[in-house]
């Protein structure tokens, strides 16, 4: 009987233990569900925070592009309505030139037919003179007068008198000649002004194209920023449907490992219009990182978490390996086209040395100085010998270098665009004056 009763009681140990270990298994799986929802909603929560700066960017963006274009358009509407200003002006003094051409032509022919009238009367009286020779009863006559008349040398200094003096033709013909060197003078004057003016239309002209090409890229960059928009949206879909787990984990890495390639106090535009538009675009390529995570399977992820993040690490350095690498392809390209304006802005100094126009040379010389000074670490560097450093921190990245070659361009443009505003309202003063 004792037997029997033990057999029994090992019997209702091993069942007991068997119900133990069952409710185990169900009390762990109902446990991973509840830790897969925690890690899926922090990943949403952290991704909805991600699109909300995403949007808040985008906005600026498109706020900073519609206070351009307005500014553009007010400018344009200004230089309109200069270029109709001047074509008026133009227009006022070719019609003056033309009244003063006409009054020229009249007095001209009004001096011909004075002399042409003063060479008939003295050919009337050269020929009269002629007719009425003294005869010998004159000559007597003349004789006893001289005999008779007191004061000889009056009489004299009389008839020399009358001789000397000028007749009135020739007087109004003296007088239309000096009228007729001034009105040449006050033409060669309205010459110069009518040729000050069309140059001043030119640049007006110039000024105007400018800002139209300007007004025409904003176009193309709204349209690019679109289609980056778009490109994003796709990326975005495809990693979610490839594997949610891991754009998750991709997700999670810290901020901290990416540097920052743009300065806190640069806006977005400045970035936008920096990019050269001729460049041909390049699609987006992929990054090494993504492939490898959608590579791996769920169960693989799982067990190694760690491997994954190192992964991740080096993933993000070759990605920024590849972003020195366009950026250095840019600057070279904005090297070009920098020491390209520089050669132009010379020829352009050296055909208006030539002409009689006065004008400030030191813009030029001010970019001249700026292409001469040596830049630390640009010129022996090429893209090519690019050593990829370990990616730190964004407090300690210091800006690179090709942003203050571009903060240098701008001050100069702003510094030259100053001068020739100030030219302007002088020459325009002076005009007014004159």
């Amino acid at each position: 009987m004792m037997e029997i009763l033990q057999l029994r009681r090992k019997k209702r140990r091993r069942k007991r233990g068997g119900e133990n270990k069952e409710g185990i298994k169900k009390i762990k799986q109902k446990m991973r569900p509840e830790n897969w929802r925690k890690i899926d909603f922090t990943y949403l929560t952290k991704q909805v925070e991600l699109l909300r700066q995403m949007n808040e960017q985008h906005a600026k963006v498109y706020e900073q592009l519609d206070v351009t274009a307005r500014e553009l358009e007010e400018t344009n509407h200004k230089l309109v309505a200069d270029s109709k200003a001047s074509q008026q002006k133009i227009l006022s003094l070719t019609e003056t030139i033309e009244c003063l051409q006409t009054n020229i032509d009249h007095l001209q022919s009004q001096v011909e037919e004075l002399k042409s009238s003063g060479q008939r009367r003295r050919s009337q009286e050269k020929h009269d003179q002629e007719k009425s020779a003294p005869s010998f009863s004159c000559l007597k006559e003349l004789y006893d007068l001289r005999q008779h008349f007191v004061y000889d040398h009056v009489f004299a200094e009389q008839i020399t008198s009358l001789q000397s003096r000028q007749s009135p033709d020739e007087e109004e013909n003296e007088h239309l000649k000096k009228t007729v060197t001034m009105l040449q003078a006050q033409l060669s004057l309205e010459r110069q002004k009518r040729v000050t003016m069309e140059e001043e239309f030119g640049l007006v002209l110039k000024e105007n194209r400018d800002l139209e090409r300007q007004l025409g890229a904003t176009d193309t960059y709204r349209a690019r920023a679109l289609e980056l928009e778009a490109e994003v949206a796709e990326m975005r879909q495809m990693l979610q449907s490839e594997h949610p787990f891991v754009n998750g984990v991709e997700k999670l890495v810290p901020d901290s490992l990416f540097a920052p390639f743009r300065e806190p106090s640069q806006s977005l535009l400045e970035e936008m219009l920096l990019t050269p538009p001729e460049a041909p675009r390049k699609p987006l390529k992929r990054s090494s990182s993504e492939t490898v995570l959608s590579s791996l399977a769920g169960g693989d992820i799982v067990k190694g978490h760690e491997e994954t993040c190192i992964r991740r690490a080096k993933a993000v350095k070759q990605r920024g390996v590849s972003l020195l690498h366009e950026v250095d392809t840019q600057y070279s390209a904005l090297k070009v086209k920098y020491e390209e304006l520089l050669k132009k802005c010379q020829q352009d100094e050296d055909s208006l040395s030539h002409k009689a126009v006065q004008t400030s040379r030191a813009p030029a010389k001010e970019l001249a100085a700026v292409g001469a000074q040596p830049e630390p670490g640009t010129s022996g560097w090429e893209p090519a010998s690019v050593t990829p450093e370990p990616m730190a921190s964004p407090t300690a990245s210091t800006p690179p270098e090709y942003k203050a070659l571009f903060k240098e361009i701008f001050s100069c443009i702003k510094k030259t665009k100053q001068e020739i505003d100030e030219q302007r309202t002088k020459y325009r003063s002076l005009s007014s004056h004159s």
